[in-house]
């Protein structure tokens, strides 16, 4: 058991005067030594008993912590469901509106495309390109009619090749008839032959006609060979005239594609300069806006201040306003800043003092009158001089937040960059809050009471709603803001410099984007870039052109190339078929004189035979006959072929002829058709003009519609999102809080099972051994093992800054509920120590010390994961903190989102859970002393009502 001691006698002598007091067979309680130490234990059995009942209650505590945990989780979903619907529903009006502003752009586009092709035709409307294109017009008219001419002559060769083809068709089919005759005669002849020829069987003359026969077929053979060599010869013949002549209409295509490809050429060569004449254009004109654009803030201002149309009080505060942008301010009230040089930037990209920042700036001026009107506040009017201040407050800006030492100690900063208003104005709630507390705060707002005031008398207040209550200032008329890239925004309001006549919100956008205009030129340089654009597309069609033409001369060439080689191929088939005729012709007459020798010993043999010889004779001469007939019927039909095919051939050239002239006619009329739309454009080139920018105004306008409405319906999502995150982070959290609680109920009934069984076992053996019993007065004796403190009752988790008593629940061996009371106190003076000595000691030493130190003990509670608390100056309350910066050698702490304190202004008095402050006054402090001396004596209390002999492993 381990000692405890008390600082007060008090406590100690009621300590032993309830453990006196004491009457249990299975407890004696010891007197009080020398020291104040009491001694008291229980049996083992209660401690078995108290264990269970402790499980048991951490079980149910468990249980209704996971209860409470499930509760919360469901709260949290149905909390959700709302945030997670709007978003849902959003994001589809969201997807709605940037589709509506796709379709609107394309449009834009479309009448962007017509404009220009209109204005570029205007330019070309002059009295002499009409009168040219006239003069064209009339020319193409002559083109047609020769086209038309030749189209006719065309179709005159066409009928003509038709007609010659239908005659060589007719003389083909009455070849053929007659080929069919001779070849049935023929058929007769062979059968007469074969009749005769058995009449004379085994005579000798078969064989002598065989031989006839023989030298005959020989001869037929060459006759045939030579007809095909002539057929042959003719065909080629005929191949090469058509050859020649396709040649010759190749390199007349030839010679006008590569005039076209020089035409290319050309136009490449035109185009390319019309682009580089738009780029310089475009150049020239880039080269003057950044020139203007440069001198940023300070050329806008200069321009205000030189224009004499305007006031003389606009013009003194433009003229104050260019010299402080411009770091040459040196006036009654202040002067060049000492940083100015270091961070201040003119006109540079991405600086406050840039055009382009300048006008990112411009939402939020509104904003902060709607603001302000929502609350009853009157409109602020623009001071440039607030303008010029607020940007080179801006520039000061470095990765944090940080006042600079400006001209004047009245600007807002912020770095939500989307939302700056709003981030100022959610300090809304902390300064009501406040006035809740304090009432007489109300006036701070109503002018009764002076803001600087309430900041110099109530600093810490300050700091957490200073930007609210600078936002909401009842005596502002005026105001400028500055924007850093997206680093910062600034605010800067002064009363210094008197603004008699300051401009509207609406009146400084009008002046600052007519301005903008002028200096960016940003319609210019959109029509040169489309300019350059045009004509960079008009290049790279011309180049394609020139590809084409120059693919086109190589299909021509590579087509000419293979005509000459079918003209070389044909010429040597037509050398090599005449050698042949004449081999054919040597061949025919030496057969010719072997059919006459085997014909003379056929007369013999057939002399020897008689009248069957002569019939035979007589049939086989009928049979050459026929078989001649035959012969010559079928070369009339291979000439009538051949006429067909190249009949046919021309008549094909002839249409291919027809469909060339025709097109070359199509063409002409397509120049004519586009000469004189030429001319319709040329005309009404004015009026297209109007009626072209007309619809692009009106595109325009439907864009920047359309444009709005995105930005609009984006907006409202994004305010969702956080809403639906913020829930989301409750489900889960409240999630996460029920899995733990889960696992500690899990934790908590598994250490209850193993108590009942401890017990369980212990009654089981104390029932098996009850014959043993031994007398029910027992010696009081001190426990040799160390008694358990277990059973003491724990503070509570969480005390109050009065220490009050808090009450907890307890079960006895029989299961009945009981309530004590248990205090927490914690203090860096007593000494509590706890010993392994089986011993409750109390120190009477003890009370002196804290009385010592009880004046200024002070429990704080930190009741999340905050790491450090602090107590701001001038406050009694501490407050979390959330993390720590040093910048040049001073450390700041943040104690809310938007918060850092310097170190000087806030003490450290807490590092994790319940501990003490030394910073705190004296007031009250009595009241915690006693408060602290009755927890205390209440926790003695407890001790007397559950001390016993208990036993508990050292580690517990």
């Amino acid at each position: 058991m381990k000692e405890l001691k008390y600082t007060s006698l008090a406590v100690a002598a009621l300590t032993a005067t309830l453990l006196a007091s004491t009457n249990n067979s299975k407890v004696q309680a010891a007197t009080t030594d020398k020291n104040n130490t009491v001694v008291v234990a229980k049996s083992d059995k209660e401690k078995l008993q108290d264990a269970v009942n402790q499980a048991q209650n951490s079980v149910n505590n468990a249980q209704a912590s996971v209860d409470s945990k499930k509760s919360a989780l469901t709260d949290a979903q149905a909390q959700a469901k709302a945030p997670n619907d709007a978003c849902d529903s959003q994001q589809a009006k969201v997807n709605d509106s940037q589709k509506n502003l796709a379709d609107k752009q394309a449009i834009a586009k479309q009448a962007q495309d017509k404009l220009d092709s209109a204005s570029a035709v205007a330019k070309q409307a002059t009295s002499e390109n009409i009168q040219k294109t006239q003069k064209n017009i009339a020319a193409q008219q002559d083109a047609i009619k020769a086209a038309k001419q030749n189209v006719s002559d065309a179709n005159a060769d066409l009928s003509t090749a038709q007609s010659q083809l239908a005659t060589a068709k007719q003389k083909q089919a009455d070849a053929q008839n007659l080929v069919n005759s001779k070849e049935a005669a023929k058929k007769t002849a062979d059968n007469n032959v074969a009749s005769a020829e058995a009449a004379v069987k085994n005579s000798g003359l078969d064989e002598a006609k065989q031989n006839v026969q023989k030298v005959q077929n020989a001869l037929n053979d060459i006759k045939k060979t030579n007809a095909d060599n002539e057929s042959v010869l003719s065909k080629n013949q005929a191949a090469l005239v058509e050859n020649n002549q396709k040649i010759a209409t190749v390199n007349n295509n030839l010679v006008m594609a590569n005039k076209a490809v020089v035409d290319a050429q050309n136009n490449v060569n035109a185009k390319q300069k019309a682009l580089a004449d738009a780029q310089k254009a475009l150049k020239d004109l880039q080269d003057q806006v950044a020139q203007d654009q440069a001198s940023g803030a300070a050329g806008f201002f200069k321009a205000i201040a030189d224009n004499k149309d305007n006031s003389e009080s606009l013009r003194e505060d433009a003229q104050t306003a260019y010299e402080i942008v411009a770091g040459t301010y040196n006036g009654e009230y202040g002067k060049e800043p000492t940083w100015y040089a270091e961070r201040v930037h003119l006109g540079a990209k991405n600086d406050a003092t840039s055009i382009e920042e300048m006008k990112n700036v411009l939402p939020y001026l509104s904003k902060v009158n709607e603001a302000r009107t929502s609350h009853n506040r009157s409109v602020l009017g623009i001071s440039l001089t607030d303008m010029a201040v607020a940007m080179i407050d801006a520039d000061y800006q470095t990765g944090w937040l940080e006042h600079p030492d400006s001209l004047y100690q009245s600007e807002n900063l912020t770095t939500y960059m989307q939302e700056p208003v709003q981030s100022w104005m959610q300090e809304e709630e902390t300064w009501n809050e406040m006035v809740k507390e304090h009432p007489e705060y109300a006036d701070v707002l109503n002018s009764s009471y002076n803001i600087y005031a309430f900041f110099a008398n109530h600093y810490n207040e300050y700091l957490q709603v200073g930007h609210f209550l600078n936002l909401m200032d009842p005596e502002l008329t005026h105001f400028g803001m500055g924007r850093l890239d997206d680093s910062a925004v600034s605010w800067d309001v002064n009363d210094v410099l008197d603004v008699s006549n300051p401009l509207s919100v609406e009146a400084y956008t009008d002046l600052f984007n007519k301005y903008s205009k002028d200096v960016l030129k940003e319609d210019q340089l959109n029509t040169l870039k489309a300019n350059v654009a045009t004509a960079n597309q008009n290049l790279i069609a011309a180049q394609n052109a020139v590809k084409s033409a120059q693919n086109n001369v190589q299909s021509l060439q590579a087509n000419l190339a293979e005509l000459n080689n079918g003209s070389a191929k044909i010429n040597k088939a037509i050398s090599d078929t005449q050698a042949a005729l004449a081999k054919g012709q040597e061949n025919l007459e030496f057969e010719q004189k072997q059919l006459d020798q085997a014909n003379q010993i056929l007369a013999d043999v057939q002399a020897k035979v008689g009248t069957k010889a002569k019939a035979l004779e007589a049939a086989e001469a009928a049979q050459a006959k026929a078989a001649e007939a035959v012969a010559q019927a079928q070369n009339v039909l291979s000439e009538a072929t051949a006429t067909v095919k190249a009949s046919q051939a021309k008549v094909d050239a002839a249409q291919n002829d027809v469909q060339a002239k025709d097109n070359s006619l199509k063409g002409v009329q397509a120049a004519l058709d586009s000469l004189n739309q030429t001319l319709s454009n040329l005309e009404n080139a004015q009026s297209n003009l109007s009626a072209a920018q007309t619809a692009l105004n009106k595109a325009n306008d439907d864009v920047t519609v359309a444009n709005r409405a995105v930005k609009a319906q984006q907006l409202i999502l994004d305010i969702l999102k956080e809403s639906k995150a913020k829930a989301d982070a409750q489900v889960t959290n409240a999630s996460e809080e029920l899995k733990k609680a889960e696992a500690e109920l899990a934790a908590e009934q598994s250490k209850l099972k193993d108590a009942k069984a401890r017990l369980d076992a212990f009654n089981k053996k104390e029932t098996e051994n009850s014959h043993k019993e031994t007398s029910n007065t027992e010696k009081p004796v001190n426990p040799t093992n160390k008694p358990d403190t277990g059973h003491v009752v724990k503070p509570s988790d969480k005390t109050d800054e009065d220490s009050t008593v808090k009450p907890t629940e307890k079960t006895d061996s029989n299961g009945k509920a009981s309530t004590t009371n248990s205090s927490e106190t914690t203090t860096t003076d007593t000494k509590a120590k706890v010993k392994d000595t089986g011993t409750v000691k109390v120190d009477s030493n003890a009370e002196s010390k804290s009385k010592e130190k009880s004046s200024t003990v002070k429990i704080v509670e930190n009741s999340d994961s905050s790491a450090v608390s602090v107590v701001l100056t001038g406050s009694n309350t501490p407050v979390k903190t959330f993390g720590e910066k040093t910048v040049n050698g001073t450390t700041y702490y943040k104690v809310s989102a938007n918060r850092w304190v310097k170190a000087d202004k806030a003490h450290v008095v807490a590092v994790t859970g319940n501990v003490t402050t030394n910073k705190l006054p004296q007031t009250g402090a009595k009241n915690e002393l006693i408060a602290a001396i009755s927890g205390l004596a209440v926790a003695g209390a407890s001790l007397v009502s559950y001390l016993g002999i208990n036993r508990k492993k050292k580690n517990d």
